[in-house]
């Protein structure tokens, strides 16, 4: 039975080894599955396991099959399960990727011709040059060695005509090889070398990433190949990465299923847009749990204050923003920017004008459609001229859809449009403000007895819950928050953009730790990215430094400003305070909700992680396992993580010992079977509601009876405005 699941991101500075240490941690704190990420051969170095250089065998960093298999006996001692993380979609450009290398040796003739998913063409372009290749080579970059050629570590082959000319100039390296040799040398390869920053690659890559090379899965050969060591592995089940990149994902899903068979779980990364519903042929248990992330997030925002909000925000940044115009440009510009090359491509292939595709792709308003399993009148509202029609192609096509959403919206609109931050999540809907308690209860309702995931955390979410919880507090005081900001902008006198400022204030607000460097380093980093992703001041393609250092020196100035820390301080004493409710009370809806909760690693106490790569830091297990033996019923500061762990520990016996298979909605929570759940979303103001008890329950989390009768909803939910009963024997 699966109770809940603990994401493990595992690398070479945390290894099998190092996990079946925390084994007895794992257990002890009550979770029913590890959740692993991927374990296959990735790049050397690899922070994540995404970049997948052979699929036959177990990453050695890790630990290797050995490690891996005694990991899971460990596991399986402890009644622990594993659910193993897999990439289907992708590989790494890498030479320990042995089978592109094979490929860009060989072409044509190598059994891998069709194992990538490149464009038939004469030769395969790698934009992995830092310069022109004429600089490239004047400033000796490019080494040659025998047969082979390095460029910045990167060693690729060189194929038989290249061997046999340097045979014939009798040079075998760049001690007597000429700028013109190696030109030559170059021209005659398989692949071509390129700027990065010039045009793109002819292969699918995994959204705009040069160095991930898509495969063809869909391929009966390459999936048996890059799937034998998957169907012998002996675990519980597996999270299909990147579902929406392939190209068929019902018959991969229905080709897993035949090969794990029937009692093995499945999740699948999909990213389903509000009030969209997961596909009914697809054979899995469920999604990694995005859309009910996005129902919490919604229902702890006070959506009285949308008005006010919004109105403030533009007034503050001196302009009105149109979501819908402002989703539909983002994803324009990353169309024409960085898939111009693919969707010219397209569009050949189609048969349509480039302009009219990217007006189509702009317009999607969910990931992917899933032609032929669903009417072709799914893309009409976009393909208004009904230019699209080949169904084949519409399958290629469809494989790029996700790309384009994903980047022109959850990489690029996300970082611009700030009104609220905690809202700007994967899978949410701008447009979208909050949702009502009776939203959540029909979302709820629809997941009965289902094991689809419950997460708030993940290693690809925006922020993690607890720096959501925060922020999400500022919908309830608008008014105060309004002040501060306005008294801090005019304290500071920033010379950046004002959209920028205001989305570092709220960043503050959420991540705040305390004014040391280490904080101030990690925010830096974040809003890097953020204005990166953004792409109106700087770009990665092009960073404007200039603009950059003005944000990066308005920073330290709010970190040495004696006034600013003072003020700012005593406002986020405030929000702290509250920020620990919403999260308890979004913790316990994750628990109690039908589905499955899963824990991102270090989350089960209080953990403000930023964008990757920040939310992927090392976790303190032994600290971790330090609080889980000190846990205690005494009353303790909101602050102290002892509070959320004693929660989610609590949380996870209950769900091992009561049934959890039906689902009430109440005016104030729910009920599941002799499980009452009660809280309030918003928690800077007293419920004084009343209610009525009418069956002697005990206090789950305190500990302690409640009698049968009326009650203040403010005096049942108390500090931390939720409140779990169990009902008691008549």
């Amino acid at each position: 039975m699966i109770i809940g699941t603990y994401r493990v991101q595992l690398n070479r500075e945390f290894n099998f080894y190092n996990l079946i240490e925390n084994m007895d941690y794992f257990k002890e704190l009550g979770v029913s599955h590890l959740y692993l990420s991927p374990i296959l051969k990735a790049k050397p170095g690899s922070t994540h396991g995404y970049d997948v250089v052979d699929h036959s065998k177990i990453n050695e960093e890790l630990g290797g099959e050995e490690g891996y298999f005694k990991l899971i006996k460990e596991a399986k001692s402890r009644g622990l399960g594993i659910i193993q993380d897999i990439v289907p979609n992708h590989m790494a450009v890498h030479h320990t990727n042995w089978r592109l290398m094979d490929l860009l040796k060989n072409w044509k003739i190598s059994k891998y011709y069709n194992y990538f998913d490149h464009y038939d063409e004469d030769k395969i372009i790698l934009p992995i040059l830092e310069d022109e290749l004429d600089v490239v080579i004047e400033k000796g970059l490019i080494k040659v060695d025998k047969d082979k050629i390095e460029y910045r570590g990167l060693i690729l082959p060189i194929n038989d005509e290249g061997v046999e000319f340097l045979k014939k100039i009798n040079c075998f390296d760049n001690s007597c090889l000429t700028k013109e040799d190696i030109k030559r040398l170059l021209l005659m390869q398989y692949y071509k070398l390129t700027y990065w920053k010039k045009g793109s690659p002819n292969y699918r890559r995994f959204f705009a990433v040069n160095d991930l090379i898509a495969v063809k899965v869909e391929l009966d050969e390459v999936f048996r190949e890059s799937h034998e060591l998957i169907g012998k592995l002996p675990i519980d089940g597996l999270r299909i990465d990147h579902i929406d990149g392939l190209y068929d994902p019902k018959e991969y899903l229905d080709k897993l299923r035949q090969l794990v068979g029937n009692d093995k779980i499945i999740y699948v990364e999909k990213i389903l847009t509000i009030d969209e519903k997961l596909r009914d042929d697809w054979k899995v248990n469920g999604t990694t749990g995005y859309d009910f992330l996005n129902y919490v997030n919604m229902l702890l925002v006070d959506r009285n204050s949308e008005e006010e909000l919004t109105k403030f925000y533009e007034s503050f940044i001196g302009r009105e923003i149109n979501i819908d115009e402002l989703i539909i440009q983002s994803k324009r510009l990353v169309a024409n920017q960085l898939f111009k090359d693919d969707i010219e491509r397209l569009s050949k292939l189609l048969n349509v004008d480039y302009n009219y595709l990217v007006d189509f792709l702009a317009c999607m308003k969910k990931y992917r459609t899933y032609v032929p399993y669903e009417d072709i009148n799914s893309i009409r509202e976009c393909d208004k001229e009904r230019r699209i029609k080949d169904v084949k192609k519409i399958m290629r096509l469809q494989q790029y859809m996700p790309a384009i959403f994903a980047k022109g919206y959850e990489d690029t609109a996300l970082f611009i449009y700030n009104r609220l931050i905690s809202l700007n999540e994967v899978g949410s809907d701008l447009r979208k403000f909050s949702i009502s308690l009776e939203e959540f209860h029909n979302f709820n309702l629809s997941r009965v007895n289902t094991t689809s995931m419950n997460t708030l955390s993940t290693h690809d979410t925006k922020f993690s819950e607890d720096v959501r919880a925060r922020i999400s507090v500022l919908s309830e005081i608008p008014k105060e928050w309004e002040e501060r900001v306005i008294y801090w902008h005019d304290l500071l006198k920033p010379s950046i953009d004002k959209n920028d400022e205001y989305r570092f204030y709220q960043t503050l607000v959420g991540c705040y730790e305390g004014f040391d460097n280490k904080v101030r380093e990690r925010i830096k980093n974040h809003m890097i990215k953020v204005i990166r992703e953004a792409k109106v001041h700087t770009t990665w393609e092009n960073p404007n430094t200039e603009y950059e250092n003005k944000v990066l020196n308005f920073i330290d100035d709010t970190f040495e400003n004696v006034s600013f820390r003072k003020d700012f301080e005593k406002f986020e004493l405030k929000i702290a305070y509250f920020g620990y409710m919403k999260s308890l009370v979004a913790t316990t809806i994750k628990f109690l909700s039908p589905g499955v909760p899963d824990i991102y690693q270090g989350t089960e106490v209080w953990r403000f992680l930023l964008t990757d790569p920040d939310n992927r830091m090392p976790v303190d297990f032994k600290k971790l396992r330090e609080l889980l033996n000190n846990l205690t019923e005494k009353k303790l500061e909101l602050s102290d993580p002892r509070v959320k762990m004693f929660y989610v520990k609590r949380l996870l016996q209950l769900r091992r010992e009561y049934s959890l298979n039906d689902y009430k909605p109440l005016p104030f929570g729910f009920q599941r079977g002799k499980i009452t759940l009660l809280f309030s979303p918003m928690v800077t103001k007293e419920v004084r509601e009343k209610i009525i008890i009418r069956q002697k329950s005990l206090d789950l989390i305190r500990n302690e009876e409640v009698s049968s009768g009326e009650y203040n909803l403010n005096e049942l939910i108390g500090e931390h405005k939720v409140i779990i009963l169990a009902e008691k024997g008549k």
